[in-house]
């Protein structure tokens, strides 16, 4: 698997490096310190990459450039990392499309299940922002949902794949895709994060 890490301050790029050696031990990890480099690395890369590592505040990038990349790389697993958790911060890593957020105060086993979720399919979000109850609860879109809607949607406010839902509730793993489809709609969500983020606020959990 060929890994991208992209991070402006070289000591946690080499500590993220080395953690993801650990964890991915045939693992071919490039380092770049800006979105720039990220780009260009990307284009010039005849493999694609199997998984980025992307520093929120590193020169060049914003929410719109986050937005961007997850929209030209959709096949990429994106993970954001930062020196922050705060929920405005978290909020447009999510709206962005990102389903990882890793502060960098982590411990390297959130590190390592971050990116184990991330790989498997499913999303990991900071406490901080799933516990924030400044929004409202999301009681009409949940009024219309089914009872399996909403079977489906705990699976994802758990941080499971769709596999993972589906082996929970003896479903294919398309029939779960095709739930989701609805339940994003009710939602008016377009990602899982986001999903993820308005179920727990309202009790799915």
């Amino acid at each position: 698997m060929k890994v991208l890490i992209a991070d402006d301050h070289p000591l946690y790029r080499e500590a993220a490096a080395t953690q993801v050696r650990r964890l991915y031990r045939d693992a071919q990890v490039d380092e770049v310190s800006s979105l720039e480099e990220l780009r260009a690395t990307t284009a010039r890369s005849s493999v694609p990459y199997g998984l980025i590592l992307v520093d929120y505040y590193m020169p060049g990038m914003t929410s719109q450039a986050l937005a961007d990349l997850v929209t030209d790389l959709p096949e990429v697993p994106l993970a954001v990392m930062s020196g922050t958790a705060r929920n405005i911060d978290v909020r447009a890593a999510i709206q962005a499309g990102i389903r990882v957020y890793i502060p960098k105060t982590s411990s390297s086993e959130y590190f390592a299940h971050a990116l184990q979720m991330l790989l498997a399919g499913g999303s990991c979000i900071p406490s901080e922002i799933l516990l924030d109850q400044s929004a409202a609860p999301g009681e009409v879109w949940l009024s219309q949902m089914s009872e399996r809607e909403q079977q489906v949607l705990k699976g994802v406010a758990l941080g499971q794949s769709n596999k993972e839902i589906g082996r929970t509730l003896g479903l294919a793993e398309v029939t779960i895709k095709l739930h989701l489809r609805n339940v994003f709609r009710k939602m008016d969500v377009k990602s899982r994060s986001e999903a993820a983020v308005k179920a727990v606020r309202a009790g799915l959990s």
